[in-house]
């Protein structure tokens, strides 16, 4: 099943995108052949961790807010195995993240 991956580079957005109460000026383009039901797969926090792109686990969300950190590949590696079992085809899903 295609996963999602990084279509373009991060650059400046023309204007800023809103996620409920934040917003961000930076972007890139994806492309996504397959999600995780809305509020069913992986939670990210227990695998912090075990990933050493964050070499502070009690700071790994404010390293997300600040930046987006490139993942070493062993990392993406871990993320994907354990993402894997949840994804299922964007057409059966991306309309839970619409409706949310």
């Amino acid at each position: 099943m295609a996963r999602a991956h990084v279509a373009g580079p991060v650059r400046v957005l023309p204007e800023p995108v809103r996620f409920g109460e934040r917003e961000s000026t930076e972007g890139c383009e994806l492309s996504i052949g397959a999600l995780a039901p809305f509020r069913r797969g992986l939670v990210l926090r227990d695998l912090v961790p075990r990933l050493p792109v964050f070499p502070d686990p009690a700071s790994w969300s404010v390293r997300l807010r600040r930046t987006v950190p490139t993942l070493p590949p062993r990392d993406a590696e871990l993320i994907g195995r354990e993402l894997a079992p949840h994804l299922r085809p964007y057409a059966e899903t991306a309309d839970g993240y619409r409706t949310a």
